[in-house]
């Protein structure tokens, strides 16, 4: 009898936060994670969790900006195919429109839309290869005003829009692609300024990673959903 083929993710901003929680789940359940972010060091020790735990990890490092290298993992993967890409990289920093460099926003939109783009185009021949699914993080500000944070709601957006058309595109190939928009979640990269909102929560608490967590596999194994976008923020996109 042919043995069964390994699930193979791919998890970018696999190194900390919610990528991190992704990819220890992913290497618990049995699958081969290949973890994808700039920082090396951080990479191997998530890979190290996932072997200690029984798992199999492995790192590459890249800047999603980077579209050459992310042609490098393309073709890594492309032979074998991979079940599942999250893309959970990203990041912003807070600044008053007026007063938004061109720098500043051009780096925002680089990391969140176009970092998004170029993995799921450099992937899609692997994603195509096995029916798999991807599953983009995106902020939950992407979907109202957002001020001091023009850059990253305008990036956000995209991606949102990016999903549902690239779900709608790849939709003949058997790729689903869905989206989740955390908002207050107990991570490393949650500013102290943002923490302070935690009042308007209507649920009246932060999130955590591990409830991020489970929505996103949810989604990564929901068989009928696609080009849909959940929000997992306490029910704050309603204030």
């Amino acid at each position: 009898m042919a043995q069964e083929s390994t699930s193979i993710a791919v998890v970018a901003g696999g190194g900390s936060g919610i990528g991190r929680g992704c990819a220890l789940k992913l290497g618990s359940m049995g699958y081969k994670v290949i973890l994808v972010g700039r920082t090396q060091a951080k990479l191997e020790a998530v890979a190290a969790e996932i072997e200690a735990s029984g798992g199999q990890g492995q790192s590459f490092v890249a800047d999603v900006r980077d579209w050459d290298r992310l042609a490098q993992l393309g073709a890594l993967v492309a032979d074998e195919g991979i079940d599942l890409l999250i893309n959970s990289a990203g990041g912003q920093f807070a600044q008053a429109s007026a007063e938004l460099s061109h720098h500043g926003w051009q780096s925002v939109v680089d990391l969140n839309l176009s970092g998004s783009f170029f993995l799921c185009r450099h992937l899609y021949p692997a994603l195509r290869k096995r029916r798999g699914a991807a599953v983009m993080v995106v902020a939950n500000l992407w979907q109202k005003p957002a001020p001091a944070l023009a850059h990253s709601a305008a990036a956000r957006a995209g991606v949102v829009n990016l999903t549902r058309t690239l779900a709608l595109e790849w939709a003949k190939d058997g790729i689903r692609i869905n989206a989740v928009a955390p908002g207050l979640t107990d991570t490393a990269a949650l500013l102290e300024r943002y923490r302070q909102l935690v009042d308007q929560v209507p649920l009246g608490r932060i999130g955590t990673v591990d409830e991020v967590v489970e929505v996103i596999l949810f989604l990564a194994r929901s068989s009928y959903i696609t080009g849909e976008v959940l929000s997992i923020d306490g029910g704050l996109r309603l204030v």
